[in-house]
């Protein structure tokens, strides 16, 4: 068998993005060619686009003109920046450290969709977990807050700004305020020389206050993420669950499908039971005089209502038990033969109606004990003797290998097979993020909230299979449907915000951070040394090589899973 060639597979899985790239980069040379992006301002460095506008001018120097305010606002910004400089840093150190030591130990976990390519960008509709439209009112609310403090604090400092603008690479991927460098940097354009009346005996800003305009854009990332979030703890306290109940199929022909029930329709409430999970309907359903009518109450498309349905006396049961839909190579469970989408009705002699059920019977195992698995597939029962694996995040606790858990309940005299989702738990676990966040649990959770993690899975909002389950109530009641779409607002906005800020506070140039690292630096160097210009270089040169530590901090980290692994 010949080996697949990597670069081959590249242009295989993303021959689209190349081709659409190709025609936007040749597009953006025909229109330098004849003129058209000088026309209308535009400047490129290759596919990249910058689309400036010197308008908003007078907005700027009205917003500006509380000069005390910024400048609070600028100081107050240092010490969070510092600070945020200082933990991505430690964080990127730790992250390096820990993956050196998983390729030494040969325990580096193989690569996930995470170290995609189209996953590294941060760009909603490219990357796969970020939403288009919430992640697109993110990240333009994200540039223009960042890129407005920066143009409103030089204002505020009587920093002259050339021009504001946007950042093409086929789509926004970000914001710029374009101060006067001489001024803000004493760096003089060479070729413009001193257009616009800038003259050489111009005001040139002082350490301090380029440090407080280089700090105001991640300062009004952070008050913006911190605003953002807090309004959407408030709507999601507004917001409560139906039930974790779903059917999940209908059996032709039985009395669920002949009065119009089908999959992706969460059931409510039987008769006057409320239905809250599996276990529940389990429960109630067998409870049910035989062939007796009675009322489900049901939720579909966003709309509530109820339906009579009289179960088929010829046909009786009910199957409860614990689905799962992965299995671990090389674990007991793939040893002994299991296979994917198996339920679970009973190990040993103890019955599994629910993923809580099988929990519990998991957390009392040990390494080394035999089991008997009781399994439906294909509606034909088969056994499993299991001897336990160790459990990999605890070593005395048994494991089978398998995961992907869900609640199945199948009713075969109404014909429905309902399964769970943990409305409830993901609801709750989501109001109670602001209590975490007294400790670093709740950062670390904040931060990476809709990727792949062990705290909840990923969550990227309440998206239409997702808000099927919850209902608006109190104050939120007249939004509707609305209340959940302004919930994935602020959570992105919220999110892009806090993300961005952070990112941008690495002391890594041309980011935010590394001006401010070099600057600090540069300070903290001429007080002890003097010769504030011999520092100066010195600072430079620091600020430099850490830059292109992070730099490839950032890569190894990207590609050390794959390099382990095998492209």
């Amino acid at each position: 068998m010949s080996e697949v060639n990597p670069f081959l597979s590249f242009i295989e899985s993303y021959w689209k993005i190349l081709l659409i790239f190709a025609v936007y980069w040749q597009s953006i040379l025909i229109l330098k060619q004849y003129g058209i992006l000088k026309r209308f301002n535009i400047d490129n460095h290759g596919p990249l686009l910058m689309i400036r506008t010197t308008k908003g001018q007078k907005f700027l120097d009205r917003v500006a003109s509380v000069k005390g305010f910024w400048r609070v606002f600028g100081d107050a910004g240092i010490p969070l920046m510092l600070l945020g400089m200082f933990l991505m840093f430690a964080l990127i150190i730790f992250s390096d450290i820990m993956m050196v030591t998983s390729l030494y130990e040969q325990t580096m976990p193989a690569p996930s969709e995470i170290h995609e390519l189209r996953n590294i960008f941060l760009i909603p509709g490219i990357n796969q977990f970020i939403p288009v439209v919430w992640g697109i009112i993110g990240l333009i609310v994200t540039l223009v807050v960042h890129e407005f403090s920066h143009a409103i604090m030089s204002k505020a400092e009587d920093i002259r700004v050339k021009s504001m603008g946007l950042i093409l690479v086929l789509i926004p991927i970000g914001g710029f305020a374009e101060p006067d460098e001489e001024q803000l940097f004493g760096i003089r354009d060479k070729d413009k020389g001193r257009e616009n009346g800038a003259t050489s005996d111009q005001k040139t800003a002082t350490r301090r206050q380029r440090i407080r305009i280089l700090t105001a854009g991640v300062m009004a990332n952070f008050v913006t993420a911190f605003v953002a979030f807090v309004l959407f703890f408030i709507v999601i306290g507004s917001i409560a669950p139906v039930s974790n109940v779903v059917i999940t199929d209908v059996v032709p022909g039985s009395p669920a499908d002949d009065i119009g029930l089908t999959g992706m329709t969460v059931i409510t409430h039987i008769n006057d039971k409320k239905i809250e999970n599996g276990s529940v309907f389990h429960t109630h359903i067998a409870s049910l005089p035989v062939g007796e009518v009675f009322r489900m109450g049901i939720k579909k498309d966003g709309k509530t209502s109820e339906v009579l349905l009289k179960p088929d006396i010829e046909k009786s049961g009910i199957i409860s038990g614990v689905k799962f839909n992965e299995i671990v190579p090389g674990m007991p469970g793939e040893k002994a033969g299991l296979v994917e989408d198996t339920i679970i009705t009973r190990i040993d002699d103890v019955p599994i109606y629910d993923t809580q059920d099988f929990s519990d019977f998991m957390a009392n195992t040990t390494s080394g004990q035999e089991i008997i698995i009781y399994t439906i597939v294909d509606n034909e029962q088969i056994n499993y003797s299991i001897t336990l694996a160790s459990h990999p995040a605890d070593g005395e606790k048994g494991f089978i290998g398998i995961s992907g858990f869900s609640t199945l309940v199948i009713s075969r005299s109404i014909g429905v097979s309902v399964g769970e989702y943990p409305a409830r738990e993901l609801l709750h676990f989501l109001q109670m993020i602001p209590h975490m966040m007294t400790g670093v649990v709740g950062w670390v959770i904040l931060l990476v909230l809709p990727f792949p993690n062990p705290f909840i899975g990923s969550f990227a909002g309440f998206n239409t299979s997702i808000y099927m389950f919850y209902e608006p109530i109190g104050w939120a009641v007249p939004l509707g449907v609305g209340v959940f779409w302004l919930a994935n607002s602020l959570l992105w906005i919220g999110w892009m915000n806090f993300y961005v800020g952070l990112f941008n506070c690495l002391p890594m140039l041309p980011l935010d951070g590394g001006h401010v690292f070099r600057d600090t630096l540069h300070s903290i160097l001429a007080r002890l040394f003097g010769n504030e210009e011999r520092m100066g270089v010195i600072a430079g040169k620091v600020a430099t090589g850490f830059a292109l530590l992070m730099l490839a901090s950032l890569l190894f980290m990207i590609i050390a899973p794959k390099l382990a692994h095998g492209l």
